[in-house]
């Protein structure tokens, strides 16, 4: 039997024990991602606007504002992927606890290095944010440039009104690389395991 054979026996195994004990509901979206509703560009998810604080410190955590509307009401992922000198670190996706019509919230995101190794000097990087609703309609993204300071400020941003209300909807990590990672040429110095 193939590993591949084995997984899939093994997450089988799990559904059907799962649904045997009467608490499969609760865990099915995690085994089978729900894929369901209509498709097309008429369905796709909009992000309205995003906004955030231009400069943060490093090792701050700093929230990422987000407004978006979905034409059939089920969103249910948002996506967050940072990009620094050339290197992309794409976030796992925050899920929602149900879908929903509208978006209106904040995500945290903690600046972090990604190793041992100090930072010394100002990093330029960019964040890029989507939403996904559950038929996997996807919006078009929103990207914007921000400054990481190893002495640089707090998160202490007042958003815009239309988007200041509304919940914190999840955590995402920004895995910073420092100057002597990436070398000179703005690629990933790092020995390959």
């Amino acid at each position: 039997m193939t590993l591949k054979t084995a997984l899939r026996s093994s997450v089988l195994g799990a559904a059907i024990f799962l649904l045997a004990a009467g608490s499969a509901k609760a865990f099915l979206p995690f085994i089978l991602p729900p894929q369901e509703g209509p498709v097309g560009k008429a369905h796709e998810p909009v992000i309205e606007a995003v906004s955030a604080q231009k400069e943060i410190g490093i090792g701050q955590l700093w929230k990422i504002y987000i407004r978006a509307s979905d034409p059939d009401g089920d969103v249910d992922k948002i996506y967050v992927s940072f990009s620094q000198l050339g290197v992309s670190y794409i976030a796992l996706p925050l899920l929602l606890d149900r879908p929903v019509k509208k978006i209106q919230g904040a995500v945290l995101t903690w600046t972090t290095l990604a190793s041992t190794s100090t930072q010394t000097g100002v990093i330029y990087a960019s964040a890029e944010v989507r939403v996904e609703d559950r038929a996997g309609n996807v919006s078009d993204s929103k990207t914007f440039e921000f400054i990481l300071d190893p002495y640089g400020p707090k998160d202490k941003f007042a958003p815009p009104a239309a988007l200041a209300e509304g919940p914190v909807y999840g955590q995402v990590d920004f895995p910073i690389r420092s100057e002597d990672e990436l070398g000179t040429d703005g690629e990933d110095d790092r020995p390959e395991n």
